[in-house]
């Protein structure tokens, strides 16, 4: 059986990146240009109500390719490209695969949860965001809307990340997740776009020179990955 990745080693995996793409430990980031930094070819496509996206990459590990479903909201991508980071970097026996919204998630699956819960939203950037008199009595939804805005994530993996810092309590998880988080952002003056799907057929890098390549694999066939394009987008199990 596969041992899980600690927090403290999921932690130091997100570091390790970050560092390794000219990030210090506490700033928020921009998904898109980490991607295209660490030379990434993606898609952003309407992908099956059950998937997230999906990563591979050559044996070699000269080219990664990274799919998202534009069908979620931009919160979400931005934690779906986090997660496929997980498998394309630290991964210790990564493969073709389709991350799925339904039924109990592997341990590799929730590994990469905590990978990109520890990368998009690190605990120091997290703690400085928040004023000394809200740490100490609690945090406001306003402090929650705008640490959201701020590291770009859904209203869903910010509560939980705030869970696991211990700034909120088990019983203010059922409270937070029931406001419908599009309205209270709107009555505080905060653009909706991330609580909105998007970014539909867009494309990151060079996508049509390089792509031909990450089909030319010793272990895993073109055949074989238009099978998995299919099965997602077809809507498939």
């Amino acid at each position: 059986m596969t041992k899980r990745l600690s927090k403290e080693q999921a932690a130091n995996f997100a570091c390790q990146l970050r560092y390794n793409a000219g990030l210090n430990e506490r700033e928020p980031i921009h998904i898109k240009g980490l991607l295209i930094k660490l030379g990434i070819l993606t898609r952003y496509r309407p992908l099956s109500e059950n998937a997230y996206g999906l990563s591979l990459m050559t044996p070699d590990k000269r080219f990664r390719f990274m799919l998202i479903n534009s069908n979620s909201t931009r919160g979400r991508q931005h934690f779906t490209a986090g997660h496929e980071l997980y498998h394309l970097y630290f991964d210790p026996e990564p493969k073709p695969h389709v991350c799925r919204k339904v039924g109990e998630k592997p341990s590799v699956e929730r590994d990469a949860d905590l990978f990109a819960s520890n990368l998009l939203m690190p605990s120091q950037g997290i703690l400085g965001e928040i004023p000394a008199d809200e740490l100490r009595k609690g945090i406001s939804v306003s402090t929650i809307l705008r640490l959201e805005q701020l590291f770009s994530v859904s209203h869903e993996a910010m509560v939980y990340r705030l869970r696991s810092l211990s700034i909120i309590s088990e019983s203010d998880i059922e409270r937070l997740l029931g406001l419908s988080i599009s309205d209270v952002a709107r009555a505080n003056g905060y653009d909706l776009s991330l609580y909105q799907k998007g970014n539909e057929n867009v494309t990151l890098g060079d996508f049509g020179s390089n792509a031909r390549k990450l089909y030319e694999m010793e272990k895993i066939s073109e055949g074989h990955y238009l099978e998995l394009l299919n099965q997602i987008t077809d809507g498939k199990q």
